[in-house]
């Protein structure tokens, strides 16, 4: 499937998704089964567990800059190398997508003003909960900026979503898609336990960076076609590809 239909579906996706919990409480029953009512708590607490913390929240974060800046230095110092030069595209989409997609994130987190579910009066905090398009009371106004809608931590691992465009054969693209979904629901899944997000937020955050991945896929390989083997779909799509290998190589 191309970047353009992949882009298509992303943009049909996060509109179901809105319209969704926009006309349901959703998100309230699932928060639910992560919060103790009686004694006010989330199942996971920062403080309660370091390590977890530092597993599900600091670790990915320091592998996912490691992993950029890997990529950077193989781009700019190794591009002669025989594997860059193979994969050279796959490797500038999620190159680019790393910082692209999280930045899409927490350029939407700015505009929402969605609070995080732990500020609510639903779970022990003064906040009133509202949808998306809903605005606060006069009277129960936030004192500052809520930005948690989407996930900014999640986005990090499903802006791994762009490995997807490293092999070539679909059962290799759903591999990288499944390490993907893994790392971004591992983290994402996290501060739900936490209270710091409801399932709609992540649900997003991981749709808005496949969309992101595939603008970046649609600018980088507009005219690549490939099939189940990586083989290109028709004599069209090869002819293309080296009219493209001439151009740049001028």
């Amino acid at each position: 499937m191309s970047p353009a239909k992949h882009i298509q579906y992303a943009l049909i996706a996060l509109t179901a998704v809105t319209l969704c919990f926009e006309l349901s409480n959703l998100d309230l029953w699932i928060q639910g089964f992560f919060y103790n009512a009686s004694s006010q708590h989330w199942l996971f607490q920062i403080d309660g567990n370091p390590w977890r913390h530092f597993f599900f929240y600091d670790a990915p974060k320091k592998l996912l800059l490691l992993f950029e800046l890997a990529l950077l230095v193989s781009l700019l110092f190794f591009r002669k190398a025989p594997l860059v030069q193979q994969y050279h595209r796959g490797l500038l989409i999620v190159l680019l997508a790393l910082p692209l997609g999280p930045a899409a994130v927490s350029s939407l987190k700015g505009t929402t003003n969605v609070a995080c579910p732990y500020a609510l009066s639903e779970y022990g905090g003064k906040l009133p909960y509202l949808k998306l398009f809903e605005s606060y009371p006069a009277e129960k106004q936030p004192a500052k900026q809520q930005r948690c809608f989407p996930a900014g931590h999640a986005s990090g691992g499903f802006a791994l979503l762009a490995l997807y465009y490293l092999p070539k054969s679909r059962r290799r693209r759903r591999q990288m898609l499944g390490i993907a979904l893994t790392a971004g629901w591992a983290m994402g899944g996290y501060k739900m336990l936490l209270g710091h997000h409801f399932f709609s937020h992540t649900l997003v955050s991981m749709l808005l960076c496949w969309l992101v991945t595939n603008c970046i896929a649609l600018l980088v390989t507009p005219t690549l076609g490939l099939t189940e083997r990586g083989s290109f779909r028709n004599k069209a799509s090869r002819v293309k590809l080296a009219s493209l290998f001439e151009k740049t190589s001028q």
